[in-house]
């Protein structure tokens, strides 16, 4: 076996198998009653380094890179030592935050690591310190950032010293030769970065990865970014050099992507929780207010989802600043280590614009019809168009990346949070006068009785009002809580490497990023458009039914109202076919939001610019399952449409249909995102005619002006024999509209919506 099969096997058959050990929990820097008086973020950097000085460290059998992050999972939590004070924590939690509320999403400016190394940083930091003193602007608050970044940046050198000894006991006691002289210069890589620049590729790869661990160590989960793009110098300086032969970068760039999944487990009964209900919080709210019912984790039915989730984002090609095509020799080197890994993590996607080569395009496709369901695809003209709309420079705009799932923003410049507008849930309390038929309680207040509605009009405007003040309510509440997460879970290390916070001297979340985006996203958009016409065809035109009819069969889960629900499900048209009845109420709806999101604009949206996205993320089954009998024949409590893609079921005219009713819809405003999320039978794409019919798929929804676009290439019997034999397809993997997953890890309930889903692949 070569170096780098060997590699792969470890991941499958001992990393992702062994149960992990959380470290952090427990841990503590209070004993000290003076660290106790200093303030909270330099306690916090404090905390930081406690974990680099007391973190596990370990090197793993055949690996060039090293560094090992403390377990995490988005799904089951983080565990870091206590800096916070009772007292502390209590005020938070009245606003809906806890020392956990770290949001990631965020991708650091890791070119400015390379650039500068944590020398440079360090005398960025004390030259604007110098210049706020001089111009008598220093405050306390400025003051104290910059010390707990100091202290930060300070503890990952002090991982870094550990690892260089690590090394060195390690080369000591090998007896391979080879392998002695690899962990001797892996020692001497790591005694000179991350503290300088670095001057080779493995160097570029060793410094990126161990910040990048480290900040995983401390509670920021973050993606990776643009890599082919910062790192890409350092790989072609050392191939035309002759330093390094391109199967040696192969062999480093493999190493380097193993490093990303070696927290994954696909046992669940290895999973461990250490998130409480308000952990993932970072949008605020007074919690004396809130129902606190609105705050669950991964119930049974979604238990595993994001277990093996880190918002690892990595994004490759398209454009550069100047508009020019940016694919290079890195981006298919790691998009060829990525395959052959068969990794869930980091999560792929590749940008696309016309003038992308076709090789890229094939390379993809290739990918996308053996499972996957990565890398995500991104069209940069109207993604590129959007985000200037919204106000980003043209220079900043082309160098879009994303967040942990497919959220776009601009890498090392922006601070990013969204809100869910679950536009499903509304119509059921528009129908059930305001209460929910899961939970069987009041939660919106004031609606109209079902005889208020004298036409589809007058219901259509009721709902946009709805839509209007949970929208305007999100809002108020990030503007109102903008400085919360900040005073009790500060990133000062991630704060160092996001630009503008140094300058300005402010924490990231707090005003230091160049651009702060808070995105409303609409979360179940193409049940609501199909609801939406259901109410319009058959209970206003069509009169078959009446209001009060269809919300007395959605409160039965349609039990004796079986009729009704056929004619429903077959005689109304459903988003997703091409059906102009159905796309020009999906084009209103996303019209009438643009002009919902201009108005709050005027209003005022504090420091936050505001974007526009259509999303479930992974949470398809989780927010179904909060949601009773809807409208549009959706039976109590099952999974809702992902991101943009039609209902599970619904979509029955084939791929050109599908695709042609996503692209009928005005997606300028809505730059941030929305992926289309497609099934195609493997079996139906072999050969090189099925590279060209994905590659012909994947340009004609591009052409036609879609955004984003997810392709998983699997079949029923694929999904279940692996369900049968579960450690036979431990690779098996499936797109879950956020994120991807291995499906074994999945539970029985999620197992199953995936199977519905492919019984309607193309």
């Amino acid at each position: 076996m070569t170096k780098s099969e060997r590699i792969k096997a470890r991941l499958f058959d001992e990393d992702f198998m062994k149960k992990k050990e959380w470290w952090g929990e427990g841990e503590t820097i209070l004993a000290d009653e003076n660290i106790k008086k200093k303030p909270l973020i330099i306690r916090k950097a404090l905390a930081i380094e406690h974990v680099a000085k007391h973190m596990p460290v370990a090197v793993r059998p055949d690996e060039l890179i090293v560094g090992v992050p403390t377990m995490a999972s988005v799904g089951f939590g983080r565990c870091f030592p206590t800096y916070a004070l009772p007292q502390e924590e209590e005020r938070a939690a009245k606003c809906g935050y806890t020392v956990k509320s770290v949001a990631g999403h965020h991708p650091a400016n890791y070119e400015k690591l390379l650039r500068l190394g944590l020398r440079g940083v360090r005398e960025e930091i004390k030259e604007a310190r110098r210049n706020l003193e001089r111009s008598s602007d220093l405050d306390e608050e400025t003051d104290n950032l910059y010390e707990s970044m100091r202290i930060s940046l300070d503890a990952v050198g002090i991982l870094a010293g550990r690892y260089v000894e690590l090394l060195r006991k390690e080369a000591v006691k090998e007896r391979n030769k080879e392998r002695k002289i690899e962990l001797m210069q892996m020692m001497e890589v790591c005694s000179r970065v991350p503290e300088n620049p670095p001057e080779t590729f493995q160097e570029a790869l060793q410094s990126v990865w161990l910040l990048f661990a480290f900040f995983h160590s401390t509670m920021e989960f973050l993606p990776i970014g643009r890599s082919d793009q910062y790192l890409y110098p350092y790989y072609e300086a050392d191939i035309t050099a002759g330093r390094i032969t391109r199967i040696q970068a192969e062999e480093l760039v493999i190493s380097w992507l193993a490093k990303f999944s070696e927290r994954v487990q696909l046992k669940p009964e290895q999973w461990e929780m250490h998130l409480g209900d308000m952990d993932s919080q970072f949008n605020g709210r007074d919690m004396e207010q809130e129902d606190a019912a609105t705050y669950d984790n991964d119930e049974s039915y979604n238990y595993g989802t994001s277990a093996n989730h880190w918002l690892i984002n990595m994004i490759l090609g398209g454009m550069d600043s100047e508009g020019a095509d940016a694919t290079n020799d890195l981006t298919y080197l790691i998009l060829e280590g990525w395959k052959f890994l068969e990794a869930v993590t980091p999560t792929m996607s590749v940008r696309f614009h016309n003038n992308s080569p076709k090789k890229l395009y094939e390379l993809c496709a290739s990918i996308l019809r053996n499972g996957a369901g990565e890398p995500v695809l991104y069209n940069d003209e109207p993604i590129i168009e959007g985000l200037v709309r919204m106000g980003i420079p043209l220079e900043d705009a082309r160098n879009y990346s994303n967040d942990g799932c497919w959220e776009t923003l601009i890498p090392g410049k922006t601070s990013f949070g969204f809100c869910m507008n679950q536009v499903l849930q509304m119509i059921e309390y528009q129908l059930q006068q305001g209460r929910s038929l899961v939970r069987s309680c009041l939660e919106k207040k004031g609606l109209p009785p079902l005889s208020f509605y004298r036409d589809y009009e007058s219901f259509y405007e009721v709902f946009l009002d709805i839509l209007e003040d949970n929208a305007r309510s999100e809002i108020k509440n990030k503007i109102r809580f903008s400085k919360a997460r900040s005073d009790i879970a500060p990133s000062p290390l991630l704060s160092a490497f996001m630009d503008d916070c140094v300058t300005r001297g402010r924490e990231y979340s707090d005003g230091g990023a160049v651009y702060d985006i808070f995105t409303l996203m609409l979360c179940g958009f193409s049940g609501c458009v199909d609801s939406l016409a259901v109410i319009k065809k058959l209970v206003f035109e069509e009169q078959r039914t009446t209001l009060a009819e269809l919300a007395g069969a959605t409160k039965a889960n349609f039990e004796g109202h079986e009729a009704l629900h056929q004619l429903i499900c077959n005689h109304v048209p459903k988003f997703g076919n091409d059906d102009p009845y159905c796309d020009e109420i999906a084009r209103r709806l996303m019209a009438d939001f643009t002009c919902i999101a201009d108005k709050l604009r005027i209003e005022g949206t504090g420091k936050y610019m505001l974007g526009l996205g259509i999303a479930t993320f992974e949470f398809y089954a989780k927010w179904g399952h909060d949601i009773g009998a809807s409208a549009d024949g959706r039976l109590a409590q099952e999974p809702i449409g992902s991101n943009v893609s039609p209902v599970i079921g619904m979509d029955k005219a084939g791929p050109t249909a599908l695709i042609r009713s996503v692209t009928a819809l005005d997606w300028l405003p809505y730059a941030i995102g929305g992926p289309l999320d497609m099934q195609v039978n493997p079996n139906e794409v072999n050969g090189s005619q099925g590279i060209t019919r994905m590659t012909g798929l994947i340009r004609s929804y591009f052409d036609l002006g879609g955004l984003m676009l997810t392709i998983t290439g699997v079949n029923t019997e694929m999904l279940e024999n692996a369900r049968k034999d579960p450690m036979r397809h431990k690779s098996l993997r499936v797109r879950l509209g956020g994120m991807s997953a291995y499906f074994i890890s999945l539970s029985e309930e999620m197992q199953e919506s995936i199977i519905r889903k492919t019984k309607r692949s193309f």
